[in-house]
């Protein structure tokens, strides 16, 4: 987040010296019509200034024209930096639903490894697999545990050798007064609490993430919805401008510069629209990529439900006409393509 607001600021204040700039390159005269003769043109001078406006005082020369210079280039940059900054302002709760995402999947590990806690009768998956010279240290377990057999099997089938010696304790766990209220599965009560507390904060951070990308699609769809539209018809007149160039000039400067900072705006809002979509994918990748067959009961059901609940990426729509992604930057490219392609051929 920060750094797009660095990215911004910097682009913000190249575009407002850029315009400042050009403001002193070349003639600043304006064609009008003769007031002696109606079917001729006259060029006169206008003052040099960012943006042509009338003022009540003369702005051509002396300390008028410099205090209104002035105003024109603060006004300019503090308009530019407010605009872009808006536009900023919805990147940034868009990262910042991305990073949540981002934190739910770097817990999901370490809370299927708590949650395999509540489940000590079943062998990890991944002990079951282990090499046997990894298995060493559960040879001592697997040499008790033969004292409570009756029957001697192993010229049978020796199961230190296929299952790597992995066994729980045939002996009976006491639950007695004096076992520190140590439940069936080898947990405290706290302990017990501690992990469902875990799967709990999962969810309803999840639940958190998806009413905020809620909020900011219904806040934001109208305003989006009417960007683009604007945008593709600014970008199509561009376009058209920009075969009028016959040069390197401030027109050619101009027209190029606009639709330079245009293009960038739209993408501005798809690239991070489309991370959103790439972050929620991920989650039901990340649920299905921990070790879940090492889990309880409880968490197997949780990661069957966070799967199910992420199947449809969050993301952001226009008022319920499109979907902020890359997609919809290559569909708004296209339809100026085509709009121009029109007006070429209309002349």
């Amino acid at each position: 987040m920060r750094t797009l607001i660095i990215c911004v600021s910097a682009f913000t204040a190249f575009c407002s010296i850029a315009w400042t700039s050009i403001t002193f390159v070349g003639p600043s005269v304006h064609e009008t019509k003769d007031p002696e003769n109606k079917n001729e043109t006259i060029i006169v001078e206008i003052p040099r200034l960012l943006i042509k406006a009338w003022y009540p005082w003369n702005t051509m020369s002396g300390m008028s024209y410099y205090i209104t210079l002035v105003f024109q280039v603060y006004y300019v940059t503090f308009s530019l930096f407010q605009a872009n900054l808006a536009d900023s302002l919805f990147c940034s709760w868009l990262i910042f639903a991305c990073e949540q995402l981002q934190h739910l999947k770097e817990i999901m590990k370490p809370l299927m490894e708590l949650s395999a806690t509540l489940d000590t009768y079943v062998p990890k998956s991944g002990d079951l697999f282990r090499a046997s010279s990894q298995t060493g240290d559960y040879i001592s377990d697997y040499e008790n545990n033969l004292k409570n057999e009756e029957l001697n099997l192993k010229t049978l089938y020796d199961a230190k050798r296929e299952l790597g010696a992995h066994f729980r304790s045939g002996a009976l766990q006491n639950f007695g007064p004096g076992g520190g209220g140590v439940g069936p599965n080898g947990l405290t009560k706290k302990q017990e609490l501690l992990v469902r507390s875990a799967i709990k904060y999962w969810v309803e951070r999840h639940k958190h993430v998806v009413r905020l990308v809620t909020a900011i699609g219904d806040a934001y769809g109208v305003a989006l919805l009417l960007h683009m539209l604007t945008s593709t018809i600014m970008l199509t007149i561009l376009a058209y401008q920009a075969t009028k160039i016959d040069g390197v000039n401030v027109y050619a400067a101009s027209v190029l510069g606009y639709l330079i900072y245009a293009l960038a705006q739209v993408f501005h809002f798809c690239i991070f629209g489309n991370r959103l979509i790439e972050e929620s994918s991920s989650v039901m990748e990340a649920a299905y990529s921990c070790h879940w067959y090492d889990g309880s009961e409880e968490a197997k059901t949780f990661v069957q439900i966070v799967c199910q609940q992420c199947q449809k990426a969050l993301s952001i729509s226009g008022a319920k006409f499109f979907t902020i992604s890359l997609d919809l930057f290559a569909s708004v490219l296209g339809a100026v393509v085509t709009y121009f392609m029109v007006l070429v051929q209309l002349k």
